[in-house]
């Protein structure tokens, strides 16, 4: 083969994967109203498959509880943890709001009683202004009419959850089916091994380490009397899934907060050192070490990731970043085709044999 036929297959190469990138993000845009509910459905039936996976080690009298019945119990569960978070975030937010003229006015009146510092006078009345201005109340309401949106998806989401979970037996049949021609059946076998083991790991100790943080977090709230410390004990768990900047903002929005309850500055440092000093210790220390480097993700590549699924599903998106980018790492590095993807999303470069 000659260099002109050569470079322009690999021309050809890179202009298909182009277009098929082009019309992937399309379609996760356009079509983001129907696929963030299956999304979410599939995210349930996970959630749903693992406890049943605990629990079918249960055996009464010897024998293991029937699939149909640990189906229903996961369920029950997920649907009940579900329903109580959904209680804890509306029943807050609606608290907040009602009180959020008088932190408000908290602040106002903490920026008003500057005027007497040396140098302020400058920009004091800028900065009242903006004060008397700014109205947290819309934002607060928009998170809550979220979550209520949420809500009314329930009927569909539980539809396609209950279809999943009929579904889940044949699914491997299916896929061995699909890829008997190309790929050998032992290659199946160890790529969704792959996937479920690095998954679920990932999800193990992640839960684990955010559950722990969230705890602390909860106690030194409580311990510095920040009104609504579950409401940001949960916040906390939940955006310590998102790399990066998920811990920082989840340290920020207390301390925030606490600035317009407590009308003070040091306060807000106090909350703020003390909370990251419990993020920093647990994400940089004690969850290194249990999960070490299962997942062998790039940073760069996990901040491409956050940011891309961030500004396609928000922070749905930002959530799944990390299990996506792991899922196609593991995928692409199967297949000669897309192993050069796989590498660049790899923290050192190697993939392990296939």
């Amino acid at each position: 083969m000659s260099q002109t036929d050569s470079r322009s297959i690999r021309i050809e190469q890179v202009a298909s994967w182009a277009i098929i990138l082009a019309i992937t993000i399309f379609c996760l845009n356009y079509f983001s109203n129907f696929l963030q509910p299956i999304v979410i459905a599939i995210m349930i039936w996970y959630g749903v498959y693992e406890l049943k996976r605990f629990f079918g080690k249960i055996k009464i009298k010897g024998n293991a509880l029937p699939n149909w019945l640990l189906t229903i119990f996961a369920f029950l569960i997920i649907l009940m943890v579900s329903l109580i978070i959904f209680e804890i975030l509306t029943s807050n937010l609606e608290l907040i709001i009602q009180k959020t003229p008088e932190y408000v006015n908290n602040f106002r009146n903490m920026i008003s009683g500057l005027q007497t510092i040396d140098g302020f006078q400058d920009i004091q009345d800028r900065i009242v202004t903006r004060a008397k201005e700014f109205n947290v109340q819309p934002i607060l309401t928009g998170f809550l009419n979220s979550l209520t949106n949420i809500a009314g998806n329930t009927i569909i989401i539980i539809i396609y959850v209950a279809f999943l979970l009929v579904e889940e037996k044949f699914f491997l049949k299916k896929l061995r089916a699909v890829t008997s021609n190309s790929i050998k059946q032992e290659q199946i076998d160890i790529l969704i091994s792959e996937i479920t083991q690095s998954i679920r790991k990932y999800i193990s100790v992640k839960t684990q380490m955010s559950l722990l943080t969230a705890i602390l977090s909860y106690v030194l709230l409580r311990l510095f009397g920040v009104d609504f410390p579950v409401f940001w004990a949960f916040l906390i768990f939940l955006l310590n899934f998102i790399p990066y900047i998920g811990s920082f903002v989840a340290t920020a929005l207390p301390s925030i907060f606490a600035l317009f309850q407590f009308q003070s500055f040091p306060m807000l440092l106090w909350i703020f050192f003390t909370i990251q000093s419990v993020q920093l210790l647990v994400g940089n220390v004690l969850e290194p070490k249990i999960m070490g480097r299962t997942l062998n993700l790039s940073p760069l590549g996990v901040m491409l990731a956050l940011t891309f699924w961030g500004v396609v599903w928000g922070v749905l998106g930002m959530l799944l970043s990390v299990p996506i980018t792991s899922l196609m790492l593991i995928t692409f590095s199967r297949f000669e085709s897309t192993r050069f993807i796989a590498i660049w999303l790899s923290e050192t470069g190697e993939l392990g044999t296939n």
